[in-house]
């Protein structure tokens, strides 16, 4: 096992795993989140957030590297307190002795497993480990694309889970709920993304001028927004190309692009082949996130699918109107009533982005997009609230 990267040691259980410090206290839970390699992504970022709740509710956490790296996300964890420790995953029998004795040596009293790989493999270890620790598994994204056999094997494996080991399966929508349910015939609880509502909220007009002002961009222009890692599910080409059949139409079009990946050069080429320089702009990095959000008008996205976006939760936080491709994921962002829409949900087997944009350009001359940044923040209050989902999530770890 590699060296523990914070010099913060895991405390000694007094009387068991799951102990209070003193009579008529709450108990303190030993709490440890495993991760795969630690980016800065959805989970790990809700791991950061909920730090200070978690603390608050009597859960003492730790956080678990099974990735190859440790990732370049850790010392940001580390830095607000969480042992972050790293123990590579491995397909062999070597590495789950490596974790047993690991688990052993620091009792927790629940589990929250992250990855998706190894699933069966480590909710048996933790078991064996510690019989009386709670699992928690969260499904972070939807897994319909395994094929038939892989499939059934997937299956087989979740309900060894579920039913033998005890594990507590959370999906984070709905969408990713129906996956579990109808390809897996596993059932899960709903628990929401949650985001930093102290970071991505409604901007003042001042903060909306002043993040322009900052990235360079000019007051009267539209500016459609993008957060995501440059790579091949992302389709980024695809605003790329509506940016180009519509710039004409609306000359102050800018599209903001926030991401990075293996796709970014071949991205950066593609915008200068079709001769949309002056209307995207590229950023590789931002000191402070939520300022790209306050200086947009909408927020577009271009996955076919996706568990929940946290990016799409931090649009609508920050009262962004929305255009996305109707799919898994995004259509858990599709108010089912009608009159509380607040974007478009395109869909990608038979429209582009190109109709979309125009109106929602028009919205914006005519004034009609304030009543879409409204309901986007309406909605955002009603269904996800970060302190509903955070209650919902550490009821899984105690009740």
């Amino acid at each position: 096992m590699k060296e523990t990267l914070s010099s913060q040691t895991l405390p000694s259980p007094v009387g068991g795993t799951n102990h209070a410090a003193s009579a008529g206290t709450h108990p303190t839970r030993k709490l440890l989140h495993i991760l795969w390699e630690i980016r800065y992504s959805g989970a790990e970022i809700m791991v950061h957030d909920a730090k200070d709740y978690f603390e608050a509710h009597h859960l003492e956490s730790s956080v678990l590297a099974r990735g190859q790296e440790v990732g370049a996300y850790a010392p940001t964890l580390e830095r607000i307190g969480y042992p972050v420790h790293h123990l590579p995953a491995h397909r062999t029998v070597g590495s789950f002795v490596e974790l047993y004795r690991f688990l052993r040596k620091h009792p927790f009293d629940v589990i929250h497993l992250h990855p998706e790989a190894m699933y069966l493999w480590h909710s048996l270890t933790i078991r064996l480990a510690n019989p009386a620790a709670r699992i928690v598994h969260t499904h972070h994204d939807v897994f319909f694309q395994y094929p038939p056999f892989l499939r059934q094997v997937r299956k087989f494996h979740r309900f060894l889970c579920r039913r033998v080991l005890g594990v507590k399966c959370v999906s984070i929508g709905e969408s990713v709920q129906t996956v579990e349910k109808e390809y897996f015939n596993n059932d899960t609880a709903i628990v929401y993304n949650w985001i930093d509502e102290n970071e991505f909220r409604p901007p003042t007009p001042e903060q909306v001028a002043g993040a322009r002002r900052e990235i360079g961009l000019p007051e009267n222009a539209f500016v459609l927004l993008t957060v995501g890692t440059c790579n091949d599910k992302k389709r980024h080409n695809d605003i790329f190309e509506a940016v180009a059949r519509v710039k004409d139409r609306i000359p102050n079009l800018i599209f903001l692009h926030r991401g990075s990946g293996p796709n970014q050069a071949h991205e950066r080429a593609y915008v200068k082949e079709l001769g949309i320089e002056k209307n995207v702009i590229f950023l590789d990095y931002i000191d402070y996130l939520p300022k790209i959000f306050w200086a947009s008008d909408a927020f577009i996205f271009s996955s076919h699918w996706e568990g929940l976006g946290n990016v799409i939760l931090q649009a609508i936080a920050c009262k962004l109107p929305v255009i996305l491709y109707a799919g898994w994921g995004m259509n858990d962002f599709q108010p089912a009533d009608q009159a509380a829409r607040y974007g478009y949900w395109v869909n990608p087997e038979t429209e582009r982005f190109d109709e979309a944009i125009l109106e929602m350009h028009e919205r914006k001359q005519s004034g009609r997009i304030a009543d879409w940044k409204d309901k986007a923040y309406a909605f955002y209050r009603k269904k996800f609230s970060s302190q509903q989902s955070l209650a919902k999530m550490v009821a899984q770890y105690v009740e």
